[in-house]
């Protein structure tokens, strides 16, 4: 079991791989990198996203995971962990919106955070290890 903290710490680390995984009303899977991607607390995740595929699959059914994966140079040490969301928000105007972009704007630039349409807000419902053999939650 992974801690909330140990949690917190993966998603947020600059140097990890996001991949936020969604369905649209069909069940037909997307993935889709997200380096936006933070968790301001154990409860909540926020990324910032452009009008997309990602963002249509959340408006039709609500849920996502999102893996954060630190590479290592050996794979055996690469440490990760799954986190399944239920979409709490998604902002297309406002303070929260701004904040998102700026933050896109200072980890890659200008041009990224022009097309950011949504700030995203997703309340955790549960985490599982990168690597999990067990059947349930």
């Amino acid at each position: 079991m992974l801690e909330p903290k140990a949690v917190r710490d993966l998603v947020n680390d600059p140097r990890r791989v996001g991949v936020l995984a969604t369905a649209d009303r069909d069940g037909n899977p997307n993935v889709a990198v997200f380096g936006s991607a933070t968790m301001p607390d154990d409860l909540t995740l926020v990324l910032a996203l452009g009008d997309t595929r990602s963002g249509q699959n959340l408006l039709d059914t609500g849920r996502a995971v999102f893996m954060s994966v630190l590479p290592n140079e050996n794979p055996m040490l690469t440490r990760g962990c799954r986190v399944y969301l239920k979409l709490r928000s998604m902002e297309s105007e406002g303070p929260n919106l701004e904040a998102v972009k700026a933050h896109v704007a200072a980890i890659s630039n200008e041009k990224a955070a022009a097309m950011i349409k949504y700030a995203v807000h997703f309340d955790i419902e549960y985490v599982r290890p990168l690597i999990d053999w067990s059947p349930k939650q």
